[in-house]
């Protein structure tokens, strides 16, 4: 016995939501850039105890989120086929899965 029925009203949901929150994902990777551009890396380093390769993927994995973004938005093109995984998968516990 099925205890969960999948119907279009519940396929239309999960997709809807899903691509809602990829949305304000990138919305949220843009404005979380643009605050962290303003800040340098020595006022990373004293007022909020990052280490300098710590700023590095940081940085690193907002710019390629960043990118990513834009060649969602339609605003940018890729050339070559580049995994943006590399620096984001350090931000966060347990990496790419």
């Amino acid at each position: 016995m099925s205890v969960y029925t999948v119907d279009r009203t519940t396929i239309n949901a999960k997709a809807g939501n899903l691509l809602q929150q990829l949305d304000a994902t990138f919305l949220r990777v843009q404005q979380l850039k643009a605050f962290l551009d303003t800040i340098p890396d020595a006022s990373l380093i004293s007022a909020y105890g990052y280490v300098q390769g710590d700023i590095d993927i940081l940085r690193s994995s907002l710019v390629d989120a960043e990118q990513l973004r834009t060649i969602y938005q339609g605003t940018a093109n890729l050339s070559v086929a580049k995994d943006f995984r590399t620096f984001s998968k350090q931000v966060y516990a347990f990496g790419s899965i």
